[in-house]
């Protein structure tokens, strides 16, 4: 039965703490009625299946290969046996422990997989299902005093037979209905409402959710319906979801309220009765993402019809009648020429990993679809556009994002006049169509990442219905004949909202009388919720770049500000009181201002969750003055002595003359004072620091998690802001440092762990102070990184072989290491490393021969070197019991392999890159090495 929870608790599986430290690769995959090899290897990867089986399984290969990994398969229904044994058989590259969960309807599937371990949902009792109940139904979560209420919900509940998804979607439905509506329900026999596919009851499941569905508006059953576009388990953007409602004129908008905000509250009444789940929120807590039950997608499908169809195969023939189509592998097909009623025409896979379509398609779609309102050719790899684009005078919707070659669109677009939303993200477009203010009805113009852009079309103050414009680009380098727009352009659109992004082009043309025209631009924009404002060159005036800081003032609802490349004397008022006049603050970046001396006031900012400060090389302190504080923005006693609050994550970048992190609160008691430091960066859990040599100080985060510090001071320490009282436990997941001698100094006894942890410069003088690192972690460090250690000649003394639980190992660039010292008096670590299982050697020039010591690394299963002057492999190779893969890189000094390599029954892969001696002599059939490999499963040769 479908809605009992499965996916729900493979969910919490997936997600425990302890599931993510017992496995080192994590996978999901929503299997529905796809269980093909083809398709779960793609749906593993995040790829597209038209990559083909070997570069899917090679992808796979890189993914779980000697990691121990857990993989669900979620939702299940193919019982054939023979492909779990196929797939099982390609698993089996993965460690020792590696798990396969599966969740199913059927327990044909669970014999089929011949599954260790079977558990059975049963349902709810009839205790948790009231109380699943109270909490979506009642206001609070908790029964009225209304016991006729509270015995028709009882009855309510008794209908949805136990069943989490039944009682979850009824008991929204009903919150805050009158009392009219329960008898309704209770007295409705569920089983009239229709049946499943098959044309079997499917246990009151189904005819539930049609119920909750039939009391939808027409205008929330289009919307719903339009979802049906997605596949199953696909991650929607909720952005992408409300602009495609919008295209096809889902809405019924009145009483002078925009489009966006109609479409927002659809969203919020679908997401309320469970026909939504899964959100997932942005830094400013606003939701981004969402999917879609199973069962609610199938009643999507049931409720759209033959008219909507969504394809995740290369391989296809369309019906005539299709209106919607959504489509993944566009591939070559001339069917498109046949879709003249065709009304949407989207993509449903990640673009990033599709292969580029055959440009001829758009052609066919543009000479051909003239009814289109939604066209999305995201990652097409086109280079142009055809001018038949503007013969699509439905259009609503365009999408040409990720078209990285796509550098000008024709002049025909500007005919477009309904068009409402136009997506460029990522493309390498120079310029806009000179007639874009042409297009009056255009609500969303997205440029982000349009690097190529050199200035915005005369006119762009005309477009007042823009509520997105994601990228202003303030003249580039242009001919002399080009008029371009003006910052001034930006004062009518009042209504922008989301992400502004002002970027001062080489070529800039602005004098200071012009700069005194942006006063008051940005101040009544009070829906946007982060500006960036970047200088990518030095203006001819200090005072231009100040006149124009100051102009672009946002409103006082602004939760992200970033700021880089600013060359002015004087810091611009707003930024300078940055806590008094945007409290909403979320995230703050400065980077590049050369003459600022005193950072604004940031630790009271309650919200702020992301810092980064970078390149201000006359900043000495970050510190938080709380008599400056404003009593309006410090909602209680507690905030007052907050330092950072909610800040998660700080970079320290570039910043020559700092000296230390502190609060101000010198007109309050010594005990005062304390209770600052107590409660500083109470949530921060990623601190980086970097060339940062006057540093001494490090604040106490007892939630730290991940760690970078490099280039501080040597009297570098971890402690309190304002005094020296002893530090709590901690823990760190990720540690990267390029002087071991100050993680005790820094720590002391306080830091308890480390699973990765990465050096920088490791050389002789520090192998005492890592031995006694590396004997205090021994047990926790499973990862270790060594960079750069040109100075390194040996690792014998330095303590690696305390790491006994040390499970990856990479050491790259030394021109003097040699791994072999110690071979010989019995003082290499490698005997001791008896659990490693993956080394990777990149970089070092005294790497000539692979130490004897390596025969002792009998749990190894990846070895890769790259771009070292390795001569051979030895004939004793097969002592490598576990091995699994060998890859060589650029090894150009690499005459031939070992006669040995044949007796290696682990050894499933070999990878031979840019090794010019060895291309030609393994290459399949007649290189001279191709016999001693030809055994192994899967030869790469390149």
């Amino acid at each position: 039965m479908g809605g009992l929870g499965k996916t729900a608790l493979a969910q919490l599986v997936y997600n425990d703490d302890k599931i993510k430290d017992a496995f080192e690769v994590r996978l999901w995959v929503c299997v529905s009625n796809e269980f093909g090899m083809e398709q779960i290897l793609a749906k593993m990867t995040g790829k597209n299946v038209g990559l083909g089986m070997e570069q899917l399984q090679r992808e796979v290969r890189n993914m779980i290969e000697g990691r121990k990994y857990l993989l669900v398969l979620d939702d299940v229904w193919d019982e054939n046996h023979n492909k779990w044994v196929e797939l099982k058989d390609f698993l089996m590259l993965g460690g020792n422990g590696s798990r396969v969960l599966t969740t199913s309807r059927l327990r044909a599937v669970a014999k089929a997989i011949e599954s260790n371990h079977m558990y059975i949902l049963r349902g709810l009792s009839d205790e948790n299902s009231w109380r699943l109940f109270e909490r979506m139904a009642f206001e609070q979560g908790k029964a009225p005093l209304d016991h006729d209420l509270v015995d028709i919900g009882k009855d309510v509940v008794k209908k949805c037979a136990n069943v989490p998804l039944s009682i979850r979607v009824v008991g929204s439905f009903l919150r805050g209905q009158h009392k009219s509506k329960w008898l309704s329900f209770r007295s409705t026999d569920l089983r009239k409402l229709g049946s499943s596919k098959d044309g079997q009851a499917e246990d009151g499941i189904i005819p539930t959710l049609k119920y909750s569905y039939y009391h939808l508006s027409p205008s929330l059953k289009s919307c719903f319906s339009y979802c049906a576009l997605f596949p199953k388990d696909f991650v929607i953007t909720k952005k992408e979801l409300i602009r495609l409602w919008m295209a096809h004129g889902c809405l019924d908008v009145a009483d002078g309220r925009s489009i966006e905000d109609v479409d927002d509250d659809y969203f919020s009444i679908l997401l309320n009765r469970c026909f939504i789940q899964d959100i997932e929120e942005d830094a400013y807590g606003e939701i981004y993402l969402c999917k879609m039950h199973d069962l609610i997608h199938d009643l999507a499908l049931e409720v759209a019809g033959k008219e909507t169809l969504a394809l995740e195969t290369s391989v296809f023939q369309l019906d005539q009648k299709i209106r919607h189509l959504s489509i993944s592998n566009v591939g070559a097909s001339s069917c498109f020429g046949e879709m003249k009623k065709l009304r949407t025409f989207l993509r449903n896979i990640s673009p990033s990993f599709l292969p580029e379509a055959n440009e001829s398609n758009v052609n066919m779609i543009c000479s051909n679809m003239r009814r289109l309102r939604v066209l999305d050719l995201s990652c097409f790899g086109l280079k142009f556009l055809p001018n038949t684009l503007g013969s699509l005078l439905h259009l609503r919707y365009l999408n040409l994002s990720d078209n990285y070659h796509l550098t000008i669109l024709p002049e025909s677009i500007t005919k477009l006049q309904n068009l409402l939303v136009l997506d460029l993200t990522y493309s390498s477009v120079r310029e806009l169509p000179k007639g874009l203010r042409n297009l009056h009805n255009l609500r969303h113009l997205e440029l982000s990442g349009c690097t190529s852009l050199t200035h915005m079309p005369v006119g762009m103050g005309s477009m007042v219905s823009l509520q997105t414009l994601s990228m202003f680009v303030v003249a580039g380098k242009t001919s002399k004949h080009v008029k371009t727009g003006q910052l001034k352009d930006l004062r009518s659109l009042v209504n922008l909202k989301g992400r502004l992004e002002i970027v001062f082009r080489s070529g800039f043309p602005y004098d200071l009388a012009k700069a005194f025209e942006v006063v008051c631009l940005l101040n009544n924009k009070v829906h946007l919720n982060k500006l960036v404002v970047r200088w990518e060159i030095l203006l001819e005036s200090l005072a231009i770049h100040e006149i124009l800081l100051e102009g672009l003032r946002p409103h006082c609802n602004i939760k992200g500000i970033k700021i880089k490349g600013y060359k002015g004397v004087k810091i611009p008022s707003w930024v300078g009181s940055l806590a008094v006049f945007y409290p909403c603050l979320v995230e703050v970046s400065l980077h590049g201002f050369d003459w600022l001396y005193n950072l604004p006031s940031l630790g009271q900012l309650i919200h702020l969750k992301a810092l980064r400060l970078s390149s201000l090389p006359n900043i000495e302190f970050v510190e938080c003055n709380f008599e400056d504080a404003s009593s309006d923005s410090m909602s209680t006693t507690s905030d007052w002595l907050s330092f950072f609050p909610s800040l998660d994550t700080l970079k320290l970048i570039n910043l020559p003359r700092l000296k230390g992190i502190r609060s101000s609160v010198s007109s309050r008691t010594e005990a005062h004072r304390k209770l600052v430091a107590v409660q500083s960066f109470p949530r921060l859990r990623v601190l980086r620091i970097e060339n940062c040599p006057c540093l001494t100080t490090v604040p106490r985060c007892p939630g730290l998690k991940v760690l970078r510090v490099r280039q501080v001071h040597e009297a570098f320490r971890y402690r309190g802001i304002d005094d020296d009282s002893p530090c709590d436990s901690i823990y760190l997941k990720d540690l990267e440092i390029d002087r071991v001698e100050l993680v005790n100094l820094i720590f002391g006894e306080s830091l308890k762990g480390i699973d990765s942890l990465s050096i920088y410069g490791f050389r002789q003088e520090m192998f005492s102070a890592a031995a006694d690192l590396f004997q205090m972690h021994a047990s926790s460090i499973n990862s270790l990184d060594l960079y750069n250690c040109n100075e390194l000649k040996s690792l014998c003394g330095g303590g690696i072989e305390q790491l006994t639980n040390l499970r990856d190992l990479r050491i790259w660039n030394s021109i003097n290491l040699d791994l072999g010292e110690g071979d010989d008096c019995g003082m290499s670590p490698w005997k001791s490393l008896k659990n490693l299982r993956r080394l990777y050697l990149r970089s070092l020039s005294n790497l000539i021969y692979l130490p004897q010591g390596f025969q002792h690394l009998t749990s190894l299963t990846i070895l890769r070197i790259s771009k070292c002057s390795l001569e051979s492999l030895p004939e004793w190779l097969p002592s490598l019991t576990s091995l699994i893969l060998i890859c060589l890189e650029n090894c150009n000094e690499l005459k031939s392999l070992p006669e040995a390599i044949r007796d290696m029954p682990t050894l499933r892969e070999l990878r031979v890159w840019d090794c010019k001696h060895l291309t030609d002599r393994c290459t399949e059939p007649d290189g001279q090495d191709w016999p001693k490999i030809s055994q192994i499963p899967f030869v790469y040769i390149s």
